[in-house]
């Protein structure tokens, strides 16, 4: 089921509500006295849950920092993704997408930017240095969920990405049954030359 771009904008809305609720918390809490290295990723995390239509945690999520490896968890060395309670509704399945890459947090996704429109993609490409077009002929921006009888989903959305090169790409995530997404594929639609090296 393709979501239409009111529903793609309310998922960005609450995320957006979310990262602002935790730039507040975190100048409250660093006012009233020091706090712990990773104290503004807890923060967003828990902000990112409250403000989730669609995804409940069962916990509260902490992180690890070893070097420059940071690792969330709700219970110390397991994965937190069973912790999750992701609705099975297109919605909630993208959301959830949203939610655990903030959470984890990797360089490369913060220079990752979702496209659901024309007028997005058109933004990317002038952003872009030289690009190229290699699909021509999109059907749609927008975000797509398969979910299946045995509870998990297929998840299709289209990003520009920055980490490493410039590309627009149409992604393809698999959401198991413990609420994993597992990398499953990649459609180019246009590159350019430049990118942020990670």
């Amino acid at each position: 089921m393709t979501l239409d771009f009111d529903s793609v904008q309310r998922v960005r809305a609450n995320i957006a509500r979310a990262q602002q609720l935790a730039a507040l918390r975190f100048r409250d809490a660093f006012a009233a006295g020091a706090l712990p290295p990773v104290a503004h990723l807890r923060i967003q995390a828990a902000a990112l849950i409250e403000c989730a239509d669609g995804v409940k945690l069962d916990g509260e999520i902490a992180y690890d920092v070893i070097g420059d490896i940071v690792t969330p968890y709700v219970e110390r060395g397991r994965p937190v993704y069973p912790y999750f309670e992701v609705a099975r509704t297109p919605a909630a399945i993208f959301e959830y997408w949203l939610i655990i890459s903030e959470i984890e947090s990797s360089t490369s996704w913060k220079m990752t930017r979702i496209i659901a429109s024309s007028e997005e993609y058109a933004q990317a490409l002038n952003r872009m240095q030289s690009p190229q077009i290699v699909r021509a002929l999109v059907a749609s921006f927008l975000p797509d969920v398969d979910i299946r009888a045995d509870g998990t989903a297929m998840l299709e959305a289209t990003v520009y990405a920055r980490a490493g090169e410039e590309r627009v790409e149409r992604r393809t995530l698999l959401l198991d049954v413990m609420n994993e997404l597992h990398f499953h594929g990649r459609e180019l639609i246009a590159e350019g030359r430049g990118g942020v090296r990670v």
